[in-house]
């Protein structure tokens, strides 16, 4: 066994283990916190809510497939419908996911706007009916992913013209389209913020157009496009590169260094983003870490509450006992 494959199966036990284990653990908390009231009325919160829900199923679905392959034998190889169906699911839940943070910076841009008129845009109504919208969307336009993948070699992927096609359809949505609207929108938010710290330090008068709530959900935001700019960029273009070489002769070691490559690619840095999203929030914002504690306090005190109940109905229950023994 190589040096390398030895390096690809201690990734997969342990590194994609941790993602299994501390991304649903960060999202599960995520769905809890964007639930609350205070977030229900926020369409930002709302895109996030929405994006952690399927950054749970892209964990699961994704990661633990490849732990299990690493014991058993893979059903990708051998069951077509498994093949499609889990590439395919994994495809548009990722798609649902990077669109709900493209459009919490186009929300967040919005609220940052002295617009009126783009300032509407970041409306709960607006947020769920984009929501329904492109979870209606992706699945649709993944469709080809159910007809053109196939098992070739023992592997299931795409082939043929199909592999030219769907390289530059993952090069445009998932490598320029998604990241481009994000850093976009993004260095938007930053100069609108700019703008109005300005306005405050040059006039001294208080701007009261930025909650404090839509403020570090902005910084966590833009955080999280940087990490997703980084676990997500080498996806497409290793695609698109395996793709342009695939009818070269390589050398053995090259085919080893391009199927490890490809591992860390497709299965372990795509994976980051969806794992890391709630310790980017705790990292990065002060009022986020003082709502988990909360929620961690309210539910200690709730605890405590049921078993001091508990613990008083079964002394009640005891003396209730106790006399009717007394009085027989």
């Amino acid at each position: 066994m190589s040096l390398l494959q030895i390096f690809k199966e201690n990734l997969t036990l342990y590194g994609m283990s941790t993602y299994l284990i501390l991304g649903n653990f960060g999202n599960l908390f995520n769905i809890i916190i964007f639930c609350q009231r205070s977030h229900r009325n926020n369409s930002c919160s709302l895109y996030l809510l929405v994006a952690s829900i399927m950054n749970i199923f892209i964990i699961n679905f994704g990661v633990l497939p490849t732990i299990y392959s690493l014991y058993y034998i893979n059903p990708e190889i051998y069951s077509i419908i498994y093949c499609k169906l889990r590439l395919y699911f994994l495809h548009s839940t990722l798609m649902i996911s990077r669109s709900m943070i493209v459009l919490a910076c186009i929300d967040r841009f919005a609220v940052c706007s002295t617009s009126k008129r783009i300032h509407s845009f970041c409306k709960p109504k607006i947020a769920i009916s984009l929501i329904i919208l492109m979870s209606i969307a992706w699945p649709m336009i993944a469709s080809h992913i159910l007809v053109l993948l196939t098992i070739k070699s023992g592997r299931c992927g795409v082939y043929g013209n199909y592999s030219l096609i769907y390289s530059i359809y993952s090069v445009f949505f998932a490598g320029f389209l998604s990241p481009t609207l994000m850093i976009i929108f993004g260095f938007l938010t930053i100069r609108s913020l700019h703008h109005i710290h300005s306005r405050v330090q040059s006039n001294m008068i208080r701007i009261s157009q930025i909650h404090k709530k839509d403020y570090y959900l902005v910084v966590m935001l833009l955080i999280e496009v940087i990490v997703y700019f980084i676990s997500t960029i080498p996806y497409p273009i290793h695609t698109l590169y395996m793709t342009v070489t695939r009818d070269i002769i390589k050398s053995s070691l090259r085919i080893q260094i391009e199927s490890f490559i490809t591992f860390l690619v497709n299965s372990f840095l795509i994976y980051i983003n969806s794992a890391a999203t709630f310790y980017i929030y705790i990292s990065t914002s002060c009022a986020y870490r003082r709502q988990c504690r909360q929620l961690i306090i309210d539910c200690w005190m709730k605890i405590r509450k049921s078993l001091v109940d508990r613990s008083a109905n079964k002394r009640r229950r005891s003396h209730a006992r106790r006399q009717q023994t007394t009085s027989v």
